[in-house]
């Protein structure tokens, strides 16, 4: 019963590390995410995510570390609750001057298991001089088990005119990373791609390379990898075999306390041989939180070939409005 009554206690304080105090004496518990222009967000079981005015806050602790633009310096370690006043260290901190405050993900890419996904669907229909249907839908999951990381990812876009398809894409993506140190991670990736309108009836790709994460932390990623593919295409009945180069590169960066969120990526396909030339896929846009569930997206994508089959242009671009779910 001892041991019984000690796990529930040790839960009780993990699930409750985080604590922040307000000026007018109300106490909210949760999960303490990051702090962004001049609010704090607080994630919790019982209203979701909440931004807090910093100057409506008396003092916060943590169980987490953080690194911290604290005026012109940055300091790292716990927000911890000292009388009335709010330490890190051994220094006080004027919770008004915090410039930002983050997570380090990349300290504890060894612990833990995580699985996010989301989907993005853009749908038109108009019917009247013409009828026009046309569809873009982007599906995403990633799953990160300590050191290792797998990602994959849908894009579907289809589009009719006139009872003529305009567009028919589907890409189909796969990355494996596999963190040797803190930032370097060893890639492989896995790629499905056909638009048989731009005479393009399959691409695999199939690579592995090397790759580093600049940073990953509650507010924002960076990483860009690069490695050598081999590529078979079948080019309007054709099938070709052909050693490449990819270099890629991912990026997003959370703001006005998460409720946005900036993301592009993009990759690039140098084919040596002289008729295919470079193959880039590119992906930025827009997202805003309507809740912790749902987002509004605005999204455009790019496809350009330096050397497309005969009688198709080299640049394709989708731009798409929609409406993505997490879960």
């Amino acid at each position: 019963m001892k041991i019984l009554t000690l796990v529930l206690a040790l839960f009780s304080a993990a699930s409750f590390a985080d604590e922040v105090v307000l000026i007018n004496g109300d106490r909210l518990t949760g999960t303490v995410d990051s702090v962004s222009g001049g609010k704090l967000l607080l994630k919790t079981d019982y209203a979701g995510s909440i931004p807090i005015n910093l100057d409506a806050i008396a003092t916060v602790s943590t169980g987490e570390a953080f690194n911290v633009r604290y005026g012109d310096r940055h300091v790292h370690g716990n927000f911890e609750r000292r009388d009335s006043n709010t330490v890190i260290g051994d220094m006080d901190i004027d919770l008004a001057a915090i410039k930002r405050a983050e997570q380090n993900h990349l300290a504890s890419t060894d612990l833990g298991t995580e699985w996010a996904s989301r989907a993005d669907v853009g749908l038109v229909i108009s019917n009247g001089n013409s009828d026009t249907e046309s569809i873009n839908a982007l599906i995403e999951s990633s799953l990160k088990r300590g050191r290792s990381e797998h990602a994959v990812s849908l894009l579907v876009s289809k589009e009719e005119a006139e009872e003529e398809t305009t567009k028919d894409q589907t890409d189909f993506d796969y990355g494996y990373k596999r963190f040797v140190s803190e930032k370097w991670y060893a890639a492989g990736n896995f790629e499905y791609f056909k638009d048989e309108l731009k005479d393009i009836d399959q691409r695999l790709t199939l690579g592995a390379g090397m790759g580093y994460q600049f940073w990953d932390n509650s507010l924002s990623r960076l990483s860009v990898e690069a490695g050598v593919s081999a590529v078979r295409e079948d080019l309007d009945g054709d099938e070709e075999d052909n050693p490449a180069f990819r270099w890629a590169l991912d990026y997003n960066r959370y703001l006005m306390s998460k409720k946005m969120e900036f993301f592009h990526k993009h990759s690039v396909l140098v084919i040596p041989d002289s008729d295919r030339g470079e193959v880039i896929s590119a992906s930025t846009g827009l997202r805003y939180a309507l809740n912790d569930r749902i987002d509004t997206s605005a999204r455009v994508d790019v496809i350009h070939e330096t050397e497309p089959a005969p009688g198709n242009s080299k640049t394709d671009v989708t731009y798409t409005l929609g409406v993505g779910v997490k879960f």
